[in-house]
């Protein structure tokens, strides 16, 4: 079978790349290992698909950190508003919430999904559904690309194949052995956008319960870290967005860390230290008969409380009256620096994303194409970029997919 351009992965990358690829009349053709397409997208936003995340290009370059600066060219060519504009033009509609995330106003990933198939469909592009590709070779010309049923000759190659996180949506680190065995070098992938495993075991009583907003405070090698947004606890550690967004800028150093890592939880980041050592003066002062735990209670969950009063010895019929002012300091101090020892991340195949992949350093950031396979590209998770939650990688899938289509189709 010939085509002009072979596509792997027929994820948000992969759909957009081929969109934008037939646009020129480049004949496209997607190859993917699943049955059907779009298999982690369904699951994304809870299967509401947080899209994107509202913000100009500049925010985008600052909220990836490390990645900022390869996907600047990317996200220029492909903003934020860009893509709401796409989804519109294309009859669906997305809304930004609170917190800054864009879902389809529909709340539903399918919806999302099903304008990416549709105009793929229009476009005349090609699919190959439960094709496992086995290997890819450069010859002459393009490139051959042999899958456990056919062999396939292409001008280019995209390849967008996402991670290693979920893999049973089908990511499961084929793109990096392609790329690695075209001569790419791959940066050790691990965990990211994940839960964190404490060496404390008190966080597994607190299963289940939430806190709506927190800063988490972590040092490692003299570069600080600040997170802040909603924390669960977990049968044994800490997740939710703050931690999530804390385990991709830490990730690296875990689980090899020589020692766990510390870290602070401030419990209460609305209120400063001295503010809230006067609201409980006068909570205590007016209620002289109430338990400490109840006190505690007024500003954290009922549990969460009466585990700080458990950690500070404190018993929970403890009265306000009997409160020293050292007692008092210490539950102001638990309350805003909490401490808790991370001893490593989730497994890779729990994480929402992946850390690591084909290094930026070998992509030509205005085309993604290969800087010494000429005809090769990358787009999506598969890369070494990636972002914190709320909409930026799916960002970085449509940014990298299109940019990585319209540069094969110009040069084929």
């Amino acid at each position: 079978m010939k085509t002009a351009l072979c596509i792997i992965g027929a994820g948000p990358a992969g759909l957009f790349a081929a969109i934008f690829a037939a646009q020129s009349g480049t004949e496209t053709l997607i190859v993917e290992r699943n049955t059907s397409a779009c298999r982690k997208l369904l699951r994304t936003g809870r299967t509401r698909c947080n899209l994107t995340h509202s913000g100009a290009v500049r925010d985008f370059i600052k909220a990836y950190g490390r990645s900022g600066r390869f996907l600047r060219h990317c996200l220029h060519e492909l903003s934020a508003d860009d893509l709401r504009k796409y989804f519109a033009d294309h009859g669906l509609k997305t809304k930004v919430e609170k917190d800054g995330c864009v879902f389809p106003t529909t709340d539903r990933a399918t919806d999302v999904a099903q304008v990416l198939l549709d105009h793929a469909k229009e476009s005349s592009i090609r699919f190959m559904y439960g094709r496992c590709v086995q290997k890819i070779q450069k010859q002459q010309g393009g490139f051959k690309v042999f899958t456990d049923k056919d062999t396939i000759t292409a001008g280019a190659v995209i390849i967008t194949t996402g991670g290693l996180s979920w893999p049973f949506t089908g990511s499961t680190g084929d793109g990096y052995k392609f790329a690695k065995s075209l001569g790419h070098t791959i940066t050790e992938p691990k965990a990211a956008l994940c839960p964190l495993l404490t060496a404390e075991t008190w966080p597994g009583k607190l299963q289940g319960v939430g806190v709506p907003d927190v800063v988490i405070r972590a040092k490692v090698e003299n570069k600080k870290f600040n997170v802040r947004g909603p924390l669960m606890f977990t049968d044994n550690g800490i997740g939710g967005p703050a931690v999530f967004d804390l385990s991709r800028l830490i990730t690296e150093y875990l689980p090899d860390y020589k020692k766990p890592l510390q870290i602070n939880i401030d419990l209460l980041p609305q209120y400063d230290s001295s503010r809230l050592d006067k609201e409980i003066v006068n909570v205590c002062s007016q209620h002289p008969k109430k338990t400490i735990a109840a006190v505690i209670a007024q500003f954290i969950s009922k549990s969460l409380a009466e585990q700080l009063c458990e950690m500070m010895n404190l018993p929970q019929t403890h009265l306000c009256s009997q409160l020293t002012k050292i007692q008092r300091k210490a539950i102001v101090q638990l309350l805003k620096a909490l401490p808790v020892s991370i001893v490593a991340a989730a497994p890779i195949a729990e994480a929402t994303i992946t850390h690591g992949g084909v290094s930026t350093d070998e992509i030509d950031p205005e085309t993604m194409e290969s800087k010494f396979c000429k005809g090769l590209y990358f787009a999506g998770e598969v890369i070494d970029v990636d972002g914190p939650c709320g909409g930026y990688n799916l960002q970085i899938a449509f940014s990298t997919g299109r940019l990585a289509g319209q540069s094969a189709a110009k040069n084929i």
